[in-house]
């Protein structure tokens, strides 16, 4: 059949936004996916009806199609579009203005402009060609990429769409009302990676919107002058939604982000965007979520990486005694990639030492979403682009068309939730990979960011930075391993001061515009030449007058450090906790945590005074202060816990209390502690006793979840079997529909023309007739399915059954003369009856009346005799 068939109900419509026809026509067209399930042809027809001719994109459908059975698809969709519709072929290069669809019992991908096939994994029963395909669209087309979910059972796609986001496409879904399954929709809806919600006939509109919003550049948003109230208000939403502050990204950043949302949706107005926003929560997950750069790959820039490899992972090691601790902290890890691509080079270089090191990498993100991505391990096929077969052999298994990270290489890395710009730092660290965030922040952010790394680092660690992005006044703290791939290494004892630093800068900005004019200019240049004068100063105020510090919540987490605390407090180095009893020094635990229980209880300040402290330089005295504060709105409290080194005692005042530890208080204490540790053994007695029990339960519980794996995995591939089913039943419904109608017309057909046929089956059974051969054979709607045999004709044809029989046989018509018992002439033709394949199905006879043709023929003749006759005389 013609695959390039228009509509009988409606034609293309005509592309208001531009035919392809008058401009160039682009090598690489956006690519339009719909994904469908059960319920989802119906749905795709509507989708068709309503697309604009010469588009210039190109559409795949991807169904969940039973392998065991032939796919009408093309056919049935070359109704619905004048475009051409192909099956896809494995490396066929996708063209505009085409369809193509996913053949049954395949997967599909696509890299570059081709599309890929690959062959089901039939071990795992059951298969997610919808997230598959999504997945590989998004990296292949970024932007270009846009995503329908229709109709369909399950959640297939679920996963695709926030792909397709994350690279910065579009997302179209069908609407509940519309959709025969939801489940589908409801998934995609769910995520918050979509950004309409739509029948399938209105999405082709918001498509070609899109589109033209991203190539048109004279209609392209332009709020350069926006207006800053508004603005505000719209990062204040998403803060308050999604607790994440965007006032320090770069405001260029920000705005470009927001210019691309408000084309999408056709805003020239930013007050209008914020209206839509504060109607739409939806919106501002998709904002936030676009907010996040995630480019990021396995050994991206592998020259830097090789540098990593050669010359900083080495040093570190040769700094390490074996059995010592390595810490490494990935900040902005995204979904994973580079924290696995180190975990792996410290592998591979302990396999080639034959040592053993205890190491921990922590790996940070403010985006709960992608962590959840890395924490799995799981990533595409398409990571063998970046990956050398012998790295994913040794350290990826692979299951399906995707690869994980061995549990060997996952069991090295430590995902956690981490917002770089308010959360404490890791301490005590060899290596600090941040790699392509701070260009997004803005610069005094970057250089917060910088002291807290320096703050962070050992002596002689490495800093790893993004190839873009430079330490700028934080030079004199680090020094260039490679300037050309941003590897630094922190260099002296000083540390940069935890504290932030007063704003120059925006004092400076201040007075240069209150004195503009002809004194402008020089006082500019004096405040630019005493800038790093009084930020040097400020900053020897601060280590001379502040005290160093820790800021904790009621639940004594710690929320952030002033200064250099390492004297107090200590990272736990087998679990990663911010609980301040858990870090403070043990010689400081008692009155620590009996000052900040009092302060929190009794909202009183408290200062304890002449605690002995032991440091590197011997014997100090300490002051420790706890000042409680609260949040106005929240009324949460909090505690600021201040450490001042003394070697004069200074007299007690009234909120001050000597803590001094006489020997009958160190007895008593020594007493308790003896009983404590009683108390603890028969508690850890207790409680192997309790583990024990526990591991049976969990062995158990392990048999039941393998248990429930298995009724999951059976019931998944029953739900996939049951939508493929339903899927070749929506086809063969339509296929019936069609097969009634033409044999509604064939009917009709026949009962109005005089016509006197008989169809008649392989064993001669009568098949059907017209109501006209009546006339001629005694035959009545009952007589169908009987032997011709059985019937009389009132025809004087004795050789009727044995010429039908020898055309059977021999496949060749006849035709003959006969007379009826009414004395009228009749050509009656006897011919082969074959179905499409060519296979004889029957015969099939016609009866003509042609009484008054032979009497002419007789007249004829007869003339004919006369003339002749006539000459003779």
């Amino acid at each position: 059949m013609n695959n390039n068939i228009i509509s009988n109900s409606e034609e293309c419509k005509d592309n208001e936004y531009g035919n392809l026809k008058e401009r160039e026509i682009d090598v690489e067209p956006y690519v339009v996916c719909i994904g469908a399930s059960a319920g989802g042809l119906d749905a795709i027809n509507n989708f068709f009806d309503n697309i604009y001719e010469n588009t210039g994109l190109a559409f795949v459908v991807i169904q969940h199609l039973s392998p065991d059975h032939k796919s009408l698809m093309r056919e049935l969709l070359s109704r619905h579009t004048s475009m051409n519709v192909f099956m896809a072929e494995h490396e066929m290069e996708i063209m505009a203005d085409s369809v193509y669809l996913i053949p049954p019992g395949k997967n599909m991908t696509i890299k570059g402009n081709k599309l890929y096939l690959l062959e089901r994994d039939v071990s795992k029963g059951f298969s997610l060609p919808i997230d598959i395909f999504f997945e590989a669209l998004s990296r292949a087309k970024k932007e270009k990429a846009v995503g329908i979910i229709l109709s369909g059972s399950g959640s297939d796609g679920s996963e695709g769409v926030k792909s397709i986001k994350a690279n910065g496409g579009l997302v179209l879904v069908q609407d509940n009302k519309s959709a025969q399954f939801v489940s589908m929709p409801q998934s995609v809806i769910a995520t918050g990676a979509f950004d309409y919600i739509l029948e399938p006939a209105q999405m082709p509109e918001e498509i070609m919107k899109y589109v033209k919003s991203e190539e048109d550049g004279s209609e392209k948003v332009d709020i350069s002058n926006y207006n800053e109230e508004v603005y505000i208000k719209i990062l204040n939403s998403i803060k308050e939604y999604t607790n994440v502050d965007f006032f320090h990204y770069k405001r260029g950043t920000v705005l470009r982000r927001l210019e691309r949302r408000m084309g999408i949706y056709g805003f020239h107005n930013i007050a209008d965007y914020l209206n839509y926003i504060n109607s739409n929560p939806h919106e501002i997950t998709t904002l936030y979520k676009e907010f996040f750069i995630g480019v990021t790959q396995f050994f991206r820039d592998s020259e830097a990486f090789g540098i990593i490899e050669k010359e900083v992972i080495p040093k570190i090691f040769e700094k390490k005694s074996p059995g010592s601790t390595i810490r490494i902290w990935v900040a902005g890890c995204s979904v994973g990639p580079e924290a696995y691509t180190i975990a792996i080079l410290i592998k591979e270089y302990l396999n080639k030492a034959d040592k053993s090191y205890n190491v921990k990498i922590f790996a940070t993100d403010i985006d709960e979403d992608a962590l959840s991505v890395a924490s799995t391990g799981v990533y595409p096929s398409d990571i063998e682009d970046n990956v050398s077969s012998e790295r994913l052999r040794n350290f990826f298994i692979k299951i399906g068309d995707k690869y994980q990270v061995n549990k060997n290489i996952r069991d090295m890395v430590i995902f956690a939730k981490h917002n770089l710009i308010k959360d404490p730092p890791f301490s005590k660290l060899d290596l600090i990979t941040c790699r392509n965030l701070l260009i997004y922040l803005q610069h005094q952010i970057q250089q917060n960011i910088l002291s807290y790394f320096h703050f962070a680092l050992n002596k002689n660690g490495y800093l790893f930075l993004g190839s873009s992005e430079a330490i700028g006044e934080s030079e004199k703290f680090f020094s260039a391993v490679n300037s050309k791939w941003k590897i630094y290494s922190c260099s002296g004892d000083t540390k940069l001061p935890r504290v932030a630093n007063f704003n120059i800068n925006k004092i400076g900005k201040y007075v240069h515009e209150r004195n503009s004019g002809l004194l402008g200019y020089n006082y500019s240049r004096i405040s630019n030449y005493l800038e790093k004068s009084i930020e040097r100063f400020m900053k020897q105020l601060q280590e001379e007058y502040i005290p160093r510090g820790l800021i904790i919540d009621e639940s004594y987490e710690l929320l952030h450090v002033i200064g250099d605390v390492n004297n107090y407090i200590r990272i736990p180095s087998n679990k990663l906790s911010l609980n301040i009893l858990k870090m403070i020094r043990s010689d400081l635990s008692i009155a620590v945590s009996t000052a900040v229980h009092n302060v929190l209880r009794e909202g009183k300040e408290l200062k304890y005074k002449n605690i002995q402290l032991k440091n590197p330089n011997g014997y100090v005295d300490l002051t420790l202060t706890v000042k409680p504060f609260s949040d106005e709105t929240t009324h949460k409290k909090f505690a600021a816990i201040l450490f001042e080194e003394q070697k004069i005692s200074e007299a007690s005042i009234d909120n001050e209390e000597e803590f001094e530890i006489h020997s009958k208080t160190y007895q008593r204490i020594t007493d308790l502690e003896q009983e404590l540790k009683y108390s603890n053994e028969n508690l850890q007695a207790v409680i192997e006793e309790l583990e024990s029990s526990n591991e049976e339960l969990q062995a158990t519980n392990e048999e039941l979840l393998a248990s429930n794996e298995e009724l999951q995995s059976t019931n998944e591939e029953l739900q996939s079997v049951n939508e493929e089913l339903y899927t070749v039943n929506s086809e063969y419904q339509l296929k019936i529909q069609e097969l009634t109608e033409a044999h509604d017309d064939i009917n009709n057909l026949l009962s109005i023309t005089n016509v006197n046929t008989i169809f008649l089956d392989k064993d001669l059974c009568i098949r059907r007739f017209t109501p006209a051969v009546r006339s001629q054979v005694n035959i009545i709607s009952s007589d169908i399915g009987r032997p011709i045999s059985h019937i009389s004709w009132n025809l004087k044809y004795d050789e009727l059954l044995y010429d039908i029989h020898d055309v059977l046989k021999t496949l060749e018509s006849k035709e003959k003369e006969i007379t009826g018992l009414d004395d009228k002439w009749y050509s009656i033709s006897i011919s082969p009856y074959f179905a499409g394949n060519s296979k004889i199905k029957g015969i099939l006879i016609n009866i003509r009346d042609i009484t008054e043709m032979k009497r002419k023929d007789i007249l004829i003749n007869k003339l004919l005799e006369e003339n002749k006759n006539l000459k003779r005389e």
